[in-house]
């Protein structure tokens, strides 16, 4: 952290970030040299971070940029019982014994994916409501939350670019926020699941 404060104060970088950090190892940085920026996977299916990092970040003034908003697909609503994925995506692994299983197994095992598909079904007539795509509900509630500055999100296409843009431009209701909750809790899916990301 030092060697970044330099860098710093040389004015060869603005801002220093940590990605996947645990919130003793943040606060260890913070005894060094200011954490400017955070970076976490945060979506519908799985909400973490809200537990310790986030109001952590809220209450030191850090910003966080969130990746993954998407689900890794899931939450574009392309997904069908019958999607499968090619071999040497990582997403066909889901149910194998390599480490770092838990997160992708909870979206995409056998057992999970059909109930993950039930909750993306319900969450189109939310979507619906406002006259949007299920991708722009699911970049809106990501940045919902008041400790995220931004979400990150691949785009293949100029049609992709567009659609994500309209995320920015509406709210989601307090109500329409505690439905989401309760879809998920009707479909018995945990989105806080009490594991952290290297055993994710």
């Amino acid at each position: 952290m030092s060697a970044l404060d330099d860098l710093v104060k040389d004015g060869k970088v603005r801002f220093v970030g940590l990605s996947n950090f645990k919130k003793e190892e943040i606060e260890a940085c913070m005894q060094v040299r200011r954490v400017d920026i955070v970076q976490y996977g945060w979506h519908m299916f799985d909400r973490r971070m809200q537990r310790e990092i986030w109001p952590y970040c809220q209450e030191n003034g850090i910003g966080v940029m969130a990746y993954g908003s998407l689900a890794f697909g899931l939450l574009t609503g392309t997904f069908t019982p019958e999607t499968t994925f090619a071999k040497d995506d990582w997403r066909s692994r889901a149910g194998g014994s390599m480490a770092g299983m838990r997160l992708f197994d909870a979206l995409f095992g056998a057992e999970a994916f059909p109930r993950n598909l039930e909750v993306v079904d319900e969450l189109r007539g939310i979507a619906a409501k406002y006259g949007r795509s299920l991708p722009q509900l699911a970049l809106r509630w990501a940045i919902s939350h008041p400790a995220v500055s931004t979400s990150l999100v691949g785009c293949r296409n100029t049609a992709e670019v567009e659609d994500n843009v309209g995320a920015v431009d509406f709210t989601i209701s307090d109500e329409d926020l505690a439905e989401i909750d309760a879809i998920f809790s009707k479909h018995g899916v945990d989105p806080v699941p009490d594991y952290w990301i290297e055993d994710a």
